[in-house]
């Protein structure tokens, strides 16, 4: 008999929030559809009711991300910019990188490669508009 691992079962879906340096870091992991997208969407509008205006979202840990979800994570972040937000996403594969660059061809999307150079250029102005 197989073991589970062998089989090849992918872990479902994960959103974790965690707080640092004045920044909200969301890290996704598992795979992301359009219904993932939508807690994601859920997620950034309760922080932006909280007050919480600059977010990193880390996709390092996501296994599978079809275009519809890019175009779905492009305008949810759009719309968490609209409202005052700041939004940078990090972790994102070369082919994933690709696809968001036809989706955001303008580049509205703030990128990076990991978390840590996220924290390091997200913009200082929207910390002091905060205090």
């Amino acid at each position: 008999m197989e073991s589970m691992a062998s089989v090849g079962i992918e872990r479902p879906f994960a959103l974790h929030e965690q707080q640092r340096d004045g920044l909200t870091i969301l890290t996704a992991g598992g795979p992301i559809e359009m219904i993932e997208i939508a807690a994601l969407e859920r997620a950034l509008k309760r922080l932006m009711r909280e007050g919480q205006r600059r977010v990193i979202v880390d996709l390092s840990e996501v296994t599978t991300l079809s275009t519809l979800a890019v175009a779905g994570f492009v305008i949810c972040a759009e719309l968490f910019r609209s409202t005052g937000g700041e939004i940078t996403v990090t972790g994102v594969s070369r082919a994933l990188r690709d696809a968001f660059h036809m989706i955001d061809s303008d580049g509205r999307l703030k990128q990076q490669i990991d978390v840590e150079s996220a924290i390091k250029a997200m913009s200082p102005r929207s910390a002091e508009m905060e205090g």
